[in-house]
C-alpha cells in the first residue's frame, strides 16, 4: 500500500511539474494501462495501524480511509493525463489515450458508479474531489469517444445535474467550517463547470433538447432517468450571479485592506489572522510589523483565489447562458414559421407558453444583475460574456411580450 502511495505520489509530481512533456513521457511508458489493470482502484477498506510519534515515544492509533488514499490520487492522475487529449496534435495519439480511459473506466465501472451515486449534500471536500474528478474524466470520455450509455454513466450524470444545479451552491457551502467553506465551494462550482460543459455539448451536437421544467411522470431517456430542465438552469445560473457578486465584493475589500494595511490595529490584523486560519505563524511576543506582513500575504493569497473563482464562475455562467440561448434562438424561429401555434417547442417536446413566461420571469432579473457586472471589478474582459447576456435579454424579453 505505502509503495504503490509514493508510486502515485512520483507520478503526479512528474505530470505536475514537467507539465505536457512528463505527462506524454507517462502515457508512453503505458501507466495509464497498468492503472486499468490495477486493483487497488476502487478499494474500499478502511483499516488502522500504528504510527509511531517521536515525540512521546508512543504509538498513536489512526483510523486510515484507505480507499482515500489511493483512489483521489488516481483520479488526479487520470485527469493530468486527459490533458494531452486537447494538447495532441495527431488524431491516433488522441484516440489512443481515449480509449485507454474508457478501458479503465470500464474496468472499475462499479467504483465510477458509487462515486456518482454519492449524496452532494453530505459529501465533504475530499468526497466532493472524487466527484468533480470522475465528473470530469467521464464527461471528457463521453464527448470524444461518442459512446452510448451502456454502462448508465450518461444518466448517473444527467442525475447529478439535477441534484447540484437545484442547490443554491454559496449558502450550502457555507454550512461548512470557515476555512472548508472556500474549498468547498471552489469544488462544488468547478463540478458544475463540467457538467455544463457536458451538456453543452450534448445540446449544440448532439441536438438534445431540453423541457422548460419537469412534467408529471416525464422521463426523457429510454433508461428511464429525467434530464436536466432549463429552470435548473436558471436556478444554477442565479446561484453564479450571486456568487460573482459576492466574490468581486470581498475582492475589493480585500484590495482595501492590503492598501491600508499600515493603518489597521493590531485588533484588525489578528482578526485577519484568525480568520485565515493562520494563528500558529504568531506568538503572543510578535510585534506588529510582523503581524502586519502575515496578515498581508494571507490577504494576496485569498485575493487570488478570488480570481480564481471568479474566471471560473464567468466560464460557467457562459456555458449555461449558450444552453438557454440555442434553445430560446431555435424556439423563436419555429414561433416565426408558424404564427398560428399554441404551443412554442423548447426542448424534445412542447412546453405550455404559461411554463415559458414563467421561465422568462424568472431569468429576466437575473440577465439584468449580469449586466450591471463590472470589467474593473471582475479583473477581466467581458465583451463575449455581455453579448450573450444582451442577446439571451433581448430573446427573453420578446418572449415576455404578449
Amino acid at each position: 500500500m505505502c509503495t504503490f502511495e509514493a508510486e502515485l505520489a512520483l507520478l503526479l509530481r512528474i505530470g505536475h511539474n514537467y507539465g505536457k512533456l512528463g505527462t506524454q513521457v507517462l502515457f508512453s511508458m503505458g501507466a495509464l494501462e497498468h492503472l486499468a489493470s490495477c486493483k487497488m482502484v476502487g478499494l474500499q477498506i478502511k483499516g488502522s495501524f500504528r504510527l509511531a510519534d517521536a515525540k512521546v515515544h508512543k504509538d498513536v492509533s489512526v483510523d486510515i480511509d484507505k480507499q482515500r488514499i489511493i483512489n483521489s490520487p488516481i483520479l488526479r492522475f487520470v485527469c493530468c493525463l486527459t490533458s494531452l487529449v486537447d494538447s495532441s496534435d495527431f488524431l491516433e495519439v488522441k484516440d489512443k489515450i481515449v480509449h485507454q480511459i474508457i478501458d479503465l473506466v470500464k474496468a472499475h465501472q462499479s467504483f465510477f458508479d458509487q462515486v456518482l451515486r454519492e449524496d452532494i449534500s453530505e459529501a465533504d471536500d475530499l468526497t466532493l474531489e472524487q466527484i468533480s474528478l470522475v465528473v470530469a474524466i467521464l464527461s471528457k470520455a463521453s464527448i470524444l469517444a461518442r459512446w452510448n450509455d451502456e454502462y448508465g454513466f450518461i444518466q448517473g450524470l444527467f442525475g447529478m445535474m439535477r441534484g447540484l444545479f437545484s442547490l443554491d451552491i454559496g449558502a450550502f457551502s457555507s454550512i461548512e467550517p470557515h476555512e472548508n467553506h472556500k474549498k468547498s465551494e471552489l469544488i462544488l462550482f468547478r463540478l458544475s463547470f463540467s457538467l455544463c460543459t457536458y451538456l453543452y455539448f450534448l445540446v449544440a451536437k448532439k441536438a438534445l433538447r431540453l423541457q422548460v421544467s419537469d412534467a408529471p411522470g416525464d422521463y426523457h431517456m429510454s433508461g428511464g432517468g429525467p434530464q436536466p430542465t432549463l429552470s435548473l438552469l436558471v436556478s444554477l445560473l442565479s446561484s453564479v450571479r450571486t456568487a460573482l457578486e459576492r466574490v468581486a465584493e470581498e475582492k475589493s475589500l480585500l484590495l482595501n485592506k492590503i492598501q491600508d494595511i499600515n493603518e489597521l490595529s493590531r485588533q484588525e490584523v489578528d482578526e485577519i489572522i484568525n480568520v485565515c486560519k493562520r494563528q500558529e505563524c504568531v506568538s503572543p511576543s510578535d510585534n506588529i510589523r510582523k503581524r502586519r506582513y502575515i496578515a498581508m500575504v494571507e490577504m494576496c493569497r485569498v485575493a487570488g483565489n478570488r480570481d480564481q473563482l471568479t474566471t471560473l464562475l464567468l466560464q460557467l455562467a457562459e456555458q449555461v447562458l449558450n444552453i438557454l440561448l440555442i434553445h430560446f434562438q431555435e424556439s423563436t424561429a419555429i414561433t416565426k414559421s408558424s404564427v398560428t401555434m399554441e404551443m412554442v417547442v423548447l426542448g424534445s417536446k412542447t412546453d405550455s407558453r404559461e411554463d415559458i413566461s414563467f421561465l422568462c420571469g424568472k431569468l429576466l432579473p437575473i440577465l439584468e444583475r449580469l449586466e450591471l457586472l463590472g470589467e474593473d471589478k471582475m479583473g477581466q474582459g467581458l465583451k463575449v460574456f455581455r453579448r450573450l447576456v444582451t442577446s439571451l435579454k433581448e430573446l427573453t424579453i420578446r418572449k415576455l411580450a404578449p
